[in-house]
């Protein structure tokens, strides 16, 4: 275990079953066709009726993209399927998601790869392939953990971002993109934030960087 990951896990209190998903609750009220990066996901995602949301947490982001959610953590899927009641929710494991033998046209991961252990996210990339439909694509959204508004966004929230107990890695966004890059090809790398979309200087400060990635 890395020194950094030692320090992470001191922040253990603030990260304690779905109370940890509270951090999110100012972004959940907001509509998130305002904010760039989730506008981009949404565009990038097009008119497809396949999503597939690995990873989904609560769902907030599955309910905007009309995906189907699905997530290892039965405390998130519940509260996923009381606040949407309208989607589909699901907690299944990698394993399972192949034995299903579903295809997507688009499978999303927000937020989600720094929080995969090292087998589990080697796990992941090579079942893609196997749910992906063809020519299809993944959509993956990576926090940039250090940049300035996110070092005080995690002072202001402990527990979140650099002090998450639960991100396994903290890479820079060039060592995030290489990690991509062994499994997948990046078509588009695309900056964004979750500020109001409408301010014209947003992007200048991005924090965040969409990965629109094709099987090789």
């Amino acid at each position: 275990m890395t020194l950094m990951r030692r320090f992470r896990l001191l922040f253990s209190p603030f990260h304690k079953g779905i109370n940890y998903y509270k951090n999110y609750s100012v972004v959940m009220k907001r509509d998130l066709n305002t904010m760039s990066i989730y506008s981009t996901l949404k565009k990038e995602a097009g008119e497809s009726k396949d999503i597939l949301d690995f990873g989904c947490g609560i769902g907030y982001i599955t309910s905007f993209l009309g995906a189907t959610g699905v997530d290892v953590n039965k405390s998130a899927i519940a509260f996923a399927k009381k606040n949407y009641p309208k989607i589909k929710f699901m907690n299944k494991t990698i394993k399972s998601l192949i034995t299903d033998k579903n295809k997507y046209s688009v499978i999303t991961c927000v937020n989600l790869i720094e929080h995969l252990e090292d087998e589990v996210r080697r796990q992941w990339f090579k079942a893609v392939p196997k749910i992906l439909k063809k020519n299809g694509k993944m959509l993956v959204v990576y926090d940039d953990m250090y940049h300035p508004m996110q070092l005080l966004s995690g002072i202001i929230h402990p527990g979140m971002l650099l002090t998450d107990p639960s991100h396994v890695r903290c890479w820079t966004q060039k060592q995030f993109r290489k990690v991509l890059e062994e499994s997948f090809v990046i078509e588009k790398e695309i900056k964004g934030n979750i500020l109001a979309l409408f301010l014209p200087w947003t992007n200048r400060f991005a924090t965040a960087r969409l990965y629109v990635c094709k099987v090789k």
